[in-house]
C-alpha cells in the first residue's frame, strides 16, 4: 500500500513539473524568475478595479466562513494581496498590505507575520512584495488553520518559484493562479493541502 501511495505522489509531482514547464516562456531553457514583471500594454489600465484584465477574477472568499471576524478580515486582505501579485500590480499589493497590517494588529498577530505585511505595504517593488508574500503565507496559514466555520482553503505550491526552492500560498479556489509568476506562469502549481 505504501508503494502505491509513493508512486501516486511521484506521478503527481511529475505532472506538476510538466505542466509548469509547458507554461514557460517559449524560446528559453530557464523558467522566468518569479520576480520577472510584465510591463502594462499601451492603453491598458493596470488597476485592480478593471476586472477585464484581472487574471485572478473569481478567486474571492466565496462560501468561506470563519469563527472569528478578525481572522476573516486577515484572510480577506491576504487574498487582496494575492490577487494583486497574480496581476503583477505592486500598487494594489501595497494597498492590500496596508489594510492587512491593520487587520493583523487587531487580531494580535505575531511580529513575523506583521513584518511581512509591513514589507508589502511599504514597498512598490513587486520583487520585494513577492518575497515577503512567501513568509506572509506561512503565517496566515497558521492563523486560519482551525479557524474555519465552513468552506475550504487550498494550500497551493509552485515547485519552480524562488529559483527552484518552491513557494506556497493560500487560495479560496482549487484553480491555480500563481502569485509568484503572475502572467508568466499563471497556472504553474498544484494543490498540496485542503484546510477545512
Amino acid at each position: 500500500m505504501k508503494k502505491v501511495k509513493l508512486v501516486a505522489v511521484a506521478v503527481m509531482g511529475m505532472l506538476t513539473l510538466v505542466s509548469c514547464k509547458e507554461n514557460q516562456t517559449e524560446g528559453t531553457d530557464q523558467p522566468p524568475m518569479q520576480n520577472d514583471t510584465r510591463m502594462p500594454e499601451e492603453g491598458h489600465d493596470d488597476h485592480m478595479s478593471n476586472h477585464d484584465g484581472n487574471l485572478d477574477d473569481g478567486q474571492q472568499m466565496g462560501s468561506l466562513e470563519f469563527e472569528d471576524e478578525k481572522i476573516a478580515s486577515v484572510y480577506e486582505h491576504y487574498q487582496h494581496i494575492k490577487s494583486a501579485l497574480v496581476n503583477t500590480n505592486s500598487e494594489e499589493a501595497q494597498k492590500g498590505g496596508e489594510m492587512l497590517v491593520s487587520s493583523l494588529e487587531e487580531a494580535e498577530a505575531n511580529e513575523e507575520v506583521l513584518s511581512s505585511a509591513r514589507t508589502i505595504a511599504g514597498s512598490s517593488d513587486i520583487n520585494v512584495q513577492r518575497t515577503a508574500f512567501l513568509e506572509l503565507s506561512s503565517g496566515v496559514e497558521q492563523m486560519v488553520s482551525g479557524a474555519l466555520a465552513s468552506g475550504e482553503i487550498y494550500k497551493q505550491y509552485c515547485p519552480m518559484a524562488f529559483e527552484g526552492n518552491g513557494g506556497s500560498w493560500l487560495s479560496s479556489s482549487e484553480e491555480i493562479r500563481n502569485p509568484y509568476y503572475g502572467d508568466k506562469m499563471l497556472k504553474c502549481g498544484s494543490v498540496r493541502e485542503t484546510i477545512q
